[in-house]
């Protein structure tokens, strides 16, 4: 598996949809650069820069973001990861909402060379009220490879999984708004091989087009490809974005 195939695909359909946008405004384009503090696999402050394509509306959403952090310390490089996505809902307003997606990561410091993961699931709005809340819970099947940064490990290269995701979104007001999400996602096989992902982002609309953004991440691994790993990863992060 090679990281530069996955990285030319996702360049192809970031341009093609980008070119897309430019014909339909129901597209809207965000960047953002901030700093992170990590603990964990990696303990250092990190620069953070991220972009995010996404389209709304009543029948399809469509989303493809990427996140990349660096930091050297005294010269040596002590961070350097990619995180890139591609999502597709249909129906998102919908009581019940299938969807569809496609996860990368590269980050050596915690393991990954590269993992990617294929996803099919639906999603059950729960509570909604308009422009004030949405609370939802989503189950999926994922499909994940990976390529460990230690050659030698114990783990499978392929594992099939189940994903169970609560999410929150509350608005506090016209300008701040609160955003929760935590995926739960044991292997099909082996329940003890399991993986937590939980993350809390408080918005602050600065302008129509500048927000300010925390946020803060848990990630914890049952298995580790050896024991040179820590089983989790925590990141507090500051990020300005902007809406073009």
């Amino acid at each position: 598996m090679k990281l530069s195939k996955f990285i030319s695909l996702l360049i192809m359909i970031m341009l093609g949809i980008t070119a897309n946008a430019q014909e339909k405004k129901k597209w809207n384009f965000e960047m953002g650069v901030g700093m992170s503090q990590n603990s964990g696999n990696v303990d250092n402050f990190s620069l953070k820069n991220s972009s995010e394509l996404q389209r709304n509306d009543s029948i399809i959403t469509a989303n493809v973001n990427y996140k990349f952090v660096y930091q050297k310390e005294d010269g040596k490089e002590t961070n350097k990861g990619i995180n890139t996505g591609i999502k597709f809902d249909w129906y998102q307003y919908n009581r019940w909402s299938p969807f569809i997606a496609m996860e990368t990561v590269s980050n050596k410091y915690k393991g990954y060379d590269l993992k990617v993961s294929g996803l099919v699931g639906v999603k059950l709005r729960i509570w909604t009220k308009p422009d004030t809340c949405d609370y939802s819970i989503s189950t999926a099947i994922v499909y994940d490879n990976v390529d460990y940064t230690p050659e030698e490990n114990e783990l499978n290269n392929e594992v099939w999984r189940l994903s169970i995701r609560p999410k929150i979104k509350q608005k506090f007001g016209e300008n701040v708004s609160l955003l929760h999400y935590t995926f739960y996602q044991p292997s099909l096989k082996e329940f003890d091989d399991y993986l937590i992902s939980s993350t809390t982002k408080l918005v602050t609309k600065i302008t129509t087009k500048l927000s300010l953004e925390i946020g803060y991440n848990y990630e914890y691994r049952s298995k580790l490809p050896t024991d040179d790993y820590k089983h989790y990863d925590m990141t507090t992060d500051v990020t300005l974005k902007l809406k073009l």
